[in-house]
């Protein structure tokens, strides 16, 4: 988990693939992508960092990132946004996502 405090250490400032979920626990389509976002956090590990955002404990980084739709997942290369989802997706998608993600990178 990230906060509003340690995104910019977590996130904006890391080299390489982070990969953040903005989520809240009263979604359902948020709890129901929990699984195949944690199975891919695991999978990916060590090529791709992975962080969780809940918004209602983080306002000013779902403002900030125009979080509308939840879960929403956002990929960021070197601490700039590569690639998004909103909603709910399967998770080869999300799989998809990710080798998009990291063969985009530098």
């Amino acid at each position: 988990m990230t906060t509003e405090a340690s995104f910019k250490k977590d996130v904006l400032e890391t080299r390489g693939i982070s990969v953040v979920k903005f989520y809240a626990d009263w979604s359902g389509t948020s709890q129901m992508m929990m699984p195949a976002f944690e199975q891919v956090a695991e999978s990916y590990k060590g090529s791709a960092s992975f962080f969780k955002v809940d918004i209602d404990n983080s306002p000013v980084l779902k403002e900030n990132y125009g979080v509308m739709e939840l879960p929403t997942i956002l990929f960021f290369q070197n601490g700039n946004i590569i690639d998004h989802i909103s909603g709910m997706i399967s998770r080869n998608a999300l799989i998809a996502k990710m080798e998009n993600s990291l063969s985009a990178k530098n």
